[in-house]
């Protein structure tokens, strides 16, 4: 495994990460943020990930897509109906806020402690990812200790009035998609989207049915305010074996865990233009989710490790924010913003030690928030942005920071430099769970920091990125066996290295890999080993396009070892495992076209999670047709 990487490693000369952004200067929106688009922020570490390539690498989850990702271990139990484990560079899944079309949508109320099922999503559905590294609490507020991910849903932007698209794969999954987008009177534009997903391999672990509506009302007027109103729905069941039982191979009861969620969101922008120089933006939005669980346990007996657990969970969550912002002509930037937030959910739930007891919370979190960002240029070559916040949320405060130095050496070689604080407030399930809750808990909190270096080779065919980052997450909520409670206790330090590069080699050829390698350190116990981190991880990419009807997309990915635990095995060490995925486009005219994904095409025989068999080879055929 490891002479595999280092082959990898070598081939960065000529080939890097497909989604990079270029090296341009350039203004990047922050998508989703109560910030309007505003400084030059394009040398923080980020990827976009644009539908084409959503549909290239997807063959039927979210998970597929952000697969080979630097900076990212992701891992799969099982198939598309079970729960998934996301990490950016070293952190806790729920230390990653997701965010679908400008709104927040983590839930504290679960025990995962806020972490978000990638599985709500279907990927058909979307228009464009955007995933950035680093703490980003200064703009998005508590849980933004790693990072943040942008889901943009489909709109339509072309003449076409929408589309419609089929996808069956080989494990007896059924998928459609229906897309329309219109505008009306010209001062608005309209579009709908909806989405069904059903699947079911016939063994436990992967069984689900999902179904999404989306709609948007966009202002299109040339006039001074401009308003943006957007909706969210999903509806989603599914049957695995719970988490840490050893999945299909290991759980010693047979009887699936059934989950079932519903997620809503609403959000409504306004953005008024005093001047040329001034503007006011305003942003609300409405998230809830409910999610039912309904599990057998996972060991028999009475006081078992964990037993049989039925459970409820409701969250609502209220924003709005307020933001002035001034340009200055010499590319000079500030903004003042406040924000208020609504928090309330809480947990029905029964727990069975023999006899049936009660494990019931409900709690209400309401927090305001001061923040401020300059961005300022003091010579041509250099941009420095600044940011600040303060949350005051019941009886908790915090204070978060955020500077941005970058530095253009010459016309192709730019080094940027990136600090960050981050913080996460202790969740409703942390704090109120009535055998292992704790009201006195402390924010989570993390400082970290980015040195990358991007440059241009060959008339700007070949570009390369190196960046060098540490992680430092203190006051970590642990679960204290003797107190038989939670408590915040650990630190975590993570240090890590990304190479990536990219090769264009003419209008129909590009290749791409990169390699990261990741270090985890724990304190006070520094032989505590993490969940799912390896060190190194590969993936390198191939895109050829053929009579500009045919494209081929082939992309190999490659995880070291890694430690995974269960109730079955304890924790134990993971073999590393490659993979490869192939995607061929066939364009049969400009309306309409043809897809097949092939997932897994060498048939790797590997767990991701311990007990839960991956899914073999499978294909996935898709027809699009756009009218």
């Amino acid at each position: 495994m490891k002479v595999l990487i280092l082959l990898i490693s070598a081939s960065l000369y000529f080939c890097h990460s497909a989604h990079a952004a270029d090296t341009n200067i350039e203004t990047i929106t922050v998508v989703g943020s109560h910030l309007p688009p505003t400084f030059t922020m394009d040398r923080i570490p980020k990827i976009s990930i644009d539908a084409h390539d959503i549909a290239s690498l997807a063959g039927y989850s979210f998970v597929d897509v952000l697969r080979g990702i630097a900076g990212i271990d992701i891992f799969e139990q099982g198939g598309t109906g079970g729960l998934t484990f996301l990490s950016i560079r070293g952190g806790d899944p729920n230390f990653v806020t997701i965010i679908i079309d400008g709104v927040k949508v983590n839930d504290p109320t679960n025990s995962r402690g806020g972490a978000f099922d990638l599985g709500t999503i279907d990927p058909s559905v979307i228009e464009k990812i955007d995933i950035f590294y680093g703490g980003f609490s200064t703009i998005f507020g508590s849980d933004a200790l790693t990072g943040v991910i942008s889901v943009q849903t489909k709109s339509n932007t072309t003449e076409n009035l929408g589309t419609m698209s089929f996808k069956v794969t080989g494990n007896s999954t059924l998928g459609a998609t229906a897309h329309i987008g219109t505008e009306l009177m010209d001062q608005a534009k309209f579009n709908f989207t909806a989405s069904l997903q059903d699947g079911d391999i016939g063994r436990f672990g992967d069984a689900f049915q999902r179904t999404e509506f989306i709609g948007s009302l966009k202002s299109t007027s040339q006039e001074s305010t401009h308003w943006h109103v957007s909706s969210f729905h999903a509806y989603g069941e599914s049957q695995s074996f719970p988490e840490d039982s050893g999945g299909d191979r290991l759980a010693v009861i047979r009887t699936p865990e059934y989950r079932e969620f519903k997620q809503t969101n609403l959000s409504v922008l306004l953005q008024h233009e005093l001047t040329g120089a001034l503007e006011l933006n305003m942003q609300a939005a409405y998230s809830r989710r409910k999610e039912d669980i309904s599990s057998q346990g996972i060991a028999p007996g009475i006081l078992n490790p964990v037993p049989a657990i039925d459970s409820y969970t409701d969250y609502e969550r209220s924003d709005i924010a307020m933001v002035a912002r001034y340009n200055w002509p010499s590319l000079s930037s500030l903004a003042f913003g406040i924000n208020a937030t609504s928090e309330n959910g809480g947990m029905n739930s029964f727990i069975d030690f023999g006899d049936r007891i009660s494990a019931n919370y409900q709690m209400k979190r309401h927090g305001g928030a001061i923040f401020t960002e300059i961005g300022f240029s003091p010579m041509r070559e250099m941009l420095i942005s600044a940011g600040f916040r303060y949350d005051k949320t019941d009886n908790m405060s915090v204070t978060v920071k955020r500077l941005i130095a970058r530095y253009n050496l010459t016309g192709s070689n730019i080094v940027s430099l990136h600090f960050s604080e981050g913080y996460k407030l202790p969740s409703f399930f942390a704090l109120g769970h009535p055998l292992i809750g704790n009201l006195s808990l402390k924010p989570e909190a993390s400082k970290n920091y980015d040195l990358s270096f991007d440059s241009l080779f060959y008339q700007n065919r070949l570009s390369t990125r190196v960046s060098f980052y540490q992680n430092t997450f203190t006051q970590l909520v642990d679960f204290d066996p003797i107190l038989f409670t939670n408590v915040n206790r650990s630190k975590v330090r993570a240090k890590g290295t990304e190479l990536s590069a990219k090769l264009v080699i003419n209008a129909g050829l590009a290749t791409s890999a990169q390699i990261s390698y990741n270090n985890i350190e724990v304190f006070p116990d520094d032989n505590t080993n993490l969940r799912r981190r390896p060190q190194w991880k590969a993936s390198a990419q191939l895109t050829y396009m053929m009579l500009n009807k045919i494209s081929l997309v082939a992309r190999a990915h490659f995880n070291d070892d890694y430690y995974d635990s269960s109730i079955p095995t304890g924790m134990v060490k993971m073999n590393g495992f490659s993979r490869v995925d192939v995607s061929l486009l066939w364009e049969v005219k400009e309306t309409m076209s043809l897809r097949v994904n092939v997932n897994n095409l060498l048939n790797s025989d590997h767990e991701e999670s311990i007990g839960f068999i991956n899914t073999g080879r499978n294909i996935t055929t898709s027809f699009s047709y756009t009218f």
